[in-house]
């Protein structure tokens, strides 16, 4: 797949503009989204999300198979 969308500051790429976007904001202008709970900073506010869930509320998505348990679907 080509990367059409290349960082100006490091040799990051992205396949999307939203991506290089969000790489932009978090990796060089330091923009995070704190968990008001603990000291976890996401880079995108669906991780924040999933953090919240998975660490403070303890969802879990177990596997059928084996004892593992994922934070996702």
């Amino acid at each position: 797949m080509l990367s059409r969308f290349i960082c100006e500051q490091c040799d990051y790429k992205a396949t999307r503009k939203g991506n290089l976007l969000t790489h932009i904001k978090s990796t060089h202008e330091g923009f995070k989204f704190p968990c008001k709970q603990c000291d976890y900073k996401a880079t995108q506010k669906r991780s924040l999300l999933t953090h919240i869930k998975s660490t403070h509320e303890g969802v879990k998505f177990p596997c059928e198979q084996c004892d593992y348990k994922a934070t996702r679907k």
